[in-house]
């Protein structure tokens, strides 16, 4: 089975609510690819929050993107 955390977006998470919409394009992925609605979304759930609970890191002045640390 494919790693559809990997496949979408964080803003596409952020954005999913877990119920299985139709109109989710994450949910109707978990579905097809766990073989129904029950065990697609049980699966999506648990993806779900450990997406939810990863937070971006943040950087200090001297680590961002092109500069160098002193």
């Amino acid at each position: 089975m494919a790693d559809l955390k990997k496949k979408f977006s964080r803003s596409e998470w952020k954005d999913c609510c877990g119920k299985g919409c139709k109109k989710c394009e994450i949910a109707q992925a978990y579905i097809k690819e766990h073989g129904g609605r029950d065990k697609g979304l049980e699966k999506l759930n648990e993806d779900r929050a450990v997406m939810q609970a990863k937070k971006g890191r943040k950087l200090k002045g001297h680590e961002k993107k092109g500069g160098k640390k002193s």
